[in-house]
């Protein structure tokens, strides 16, 4: 069942829809009478304005995905009766809401619902990332969602923010072409205002984020989205991995890498060797001490016919693969079913943590 009738619930909707061998759509419940009219008709579905036909429903699952200013209140609300929630974000707009939800005793009963944890490109880096191809994680860059999303991801890729502290934090407006909005693309668009914020976030001694978002980067053709991590290994550049692999005891190593004196750079995106040539490189490593191999590879993805995403591999390795390939689902749609379905886990108490830092943003 789901709470709410705006275009957010219709996301929730239309997974159900497709999936009739995973759900059963019961009923949405919405305020108004006009409203729960016009899109009964519109659907073919239940839409109704009594709560008490909808408890009488028995739902296993109670999405709420109602306005902001309501949304903790009425997660709790259901929660409070007995029934598993799983609501949209935000977990609260304020400290009254963050503590309400905090505080409720049955908020093991709420999970949230942050799709971008699900994004399959994000799925497949954090594969490579938890192996410790880049070693043990450093720095990051993170340019790709706003607020909340943007810290939750944080926390995805960094781990706990228990001890995250606000160095800086900034914003300011600024004007660019508008070349996009939810509808689609134009060609006939004017310069825009947009927010942007610069955030530099310490999570522990010698570790730092720095967050960096506007507005217009959800839909333009001129802003690229950049996620960045450096670790004591290597680095990930957006679905680029640059990274040092130790040499495994007894492995033989293409005899071009370790015999010439003239050639022992093989991280292809090297500045040095993109600057000055690989060939002019000197091997200074003690005779037989060759510990690492220095590699560069790219995510890769595949798509069938259709264009649909079948899966992401990574040096012939398949790191995530399609479930839904049959329902053409976009990211969002796929980390909505993946939280459906109990694949996905964000818990109320991160949540909200993750707001409340986000919150303090300037």
């Amino acid at each position: 069942m789901i709470v709410g009738s705006g275009w957010r619930a219709f996301f929730y909707y239309r997974v159900i829809k497709a999936l009739p061998e995973k759900f059963n759509f019961l009923a949405m419940l919405t305020r108004s009478e006009e409203t729960a009219s016009r899109l009964s008709k519109e659907h073919g579905i239940k839409v109704t304005t009594s709560k008490e036909e909808c408890i009488k429903l028995s739902p296993d699952l109670v999405v709420v995905a109602s306005s902001k200013s309501n949304i903790v209140e009425t997660a709790m609300e259901w929660a409070g009766l007995g029934f598993e929630v799983l609501m949209e974000t935000p977990a609260g707009i304020n400290e009254e809401q963050f503590s309400a939800l905090i505080n409720f005793p049955f908020k093991d009963k709420i999970q949230v619902a942050e799709q971008y944890h699900r994004y399959p490109r994000f799925q497949a880096m954090k594969k490579l990332l938890d192996r410790h191809i880049i070693g043990d994680l450093i720095d990051m860059y993170f340019s790709f969602c706003h607020d909340y999303h943007g810290v939750s991801m944080i926390r995805f890729f960094m781990g706990d923010l228990k001890n995250v502290k606000i160095v800086s934090s900034v914003s300011y407006p600024f004007k660019m072409l508008e070349t996009g909005a939810r509808a689609g693309i134009t060609y006939a668009g004017d310069l825009k205002e947009y927010k942007r914020n610069i955030t530099i976030l310490e999570l522990e001694k010698n570790r730092h984020v720095i967050y960096d978002f506007s507005g217009v980067q959800y839909h333009t053709e001129i802003k690229s989205s950049r996620v960045s991590i450096q670790g004591s290994l290597g680095e990930m550049l957006d679905d680029r991995f640059s990274y040092a692999r130790e040499i495994a005891k007894g492995e033989k190593l293409d005899s071009k890498e370790v015999d010439s004196k003239e050639l022992k750079y093989s991280l292809s995106s090297s500045i040095s060797s993109g600057a000055i040539g690989k060939d002019s490189l000197y091997d200074y490593s003690p005779e037989g001490k060759h510990k690492f191999s220095y590699e560069s590879d790219k995510l890769v993805y595949h798509y069938d016919d259709n264009r649909d995403l079948v899966s992401i591999s990574f040096k012939g390795e398949e790191l995530w693969t399609n479930d839904y390939l049959s329902c053409g689902f976009n990211n969002d749609e796929i980390g909505i079913a993946d939280f459906l379905s109990g694949k996905a886990k964000y818990s109320v108490d991160q949540a909200v943590e993750d707001a409340r830092l986000a919150n303090e943003f300037a």
